[in-house]
């Protein structure tokens, strides 16, 4: 998924929802959010002697878990 895809999917909801990660189908989690961030924050994406390193990503990034997830919200998803 790319940056302006989920940017997309977001401006649906209510600017004022809540957001978190629904994490492991078969067991399901919610997650809160921690925070975002991209690769070459904490990576070194432009390393010569690694020319076919990582790209940069972003990443949500998961906080703690709040309580247990369903199985649905794989079926509910755009």
């Amino acid at each position: 998924m790319k940056v302006q895809e989920l940017i997309e999917m977001l401006e649906e909801f209510d600017g004022d929802t809540e957001v978190r990660i629904m994490a492991q189908e078969n067991w399901p989690f919610e997650n809160a959010v921690e925070g975002v961030t991209e690769r070459s924050r904490f990576e070194d994406t432009d390393d010569p002697d690694d020319p076919e390193g990582e790209p940069n990503c972003v990443f949500l990034v998961e906080g703690r878990q709040l309580k247990y997830g369903n199985k649905e919200a794989w079926c509910s998803c755009n």
